[in-house]
């Protein structure tokens, strides 16, 4: 069902009659998004592991759904596969997690990083010198 359909199905319907049936199956599974992503970045989890700094398992349980990916696995996914800021936060609503906000700094950084297509390391530097948490830090 379009937006346009949804919007006008809710514009009909008495406050007391929410049509929740329009939203059954509307919601994207994040599991096959992030698989999607992959595919479409012409990539594997294999190879992004290393600049994941994640343990294997722990990758591996965020890309088959037995984890639920964090919003730090998620930014660096999307500077890993140089993601638009655009694409990142279509990402971390698809996740239903926060989005970018340009007035926190270190949201601020990620922004101009994804616009500048920063490398980690030259992400790391600007965070090192704000004094704002590392983004690529080793996580087991």
């Amino acid at each position: 069902m379009s937006t346009e359909e949804i919007l006008n199905a809710l514009k009909d319907q008495k406050v007391t009659e929410f049509p929740t049936e329009l939203f059954e199956g509307n919601k994207i599974n994040i599991v096959h998004y992030l698989n999607q992503l992959v595919n479409d970045h012409e990539t594997t989890v294999a190879a992004l592991l290393p600049d994941l700094c994640y343990e294997r398992s722990y990758v591996y349980q965020m890309f088959n759904g037995t984890r639920k990916p964090t919003r730090t696995f998620l930014l660096r996914l999307s500077i890993l596969l140089h993601l638009s800021f655009n694409e990142a936060q279509q990402l971390l609503l698809v996740a239903e997690k926060p989005m970018l906000y340009p007035k926190i700094r270190f949201d601020a950084v990620i922004i101009y990083a994804l616009e500048h297509d920063l490398t980690p390391a030259g992400i790391e530097e600007i965070l090192y010198e704000l004094k704002e948490p590392s983004l690529f830090e080793r996580i087991s």
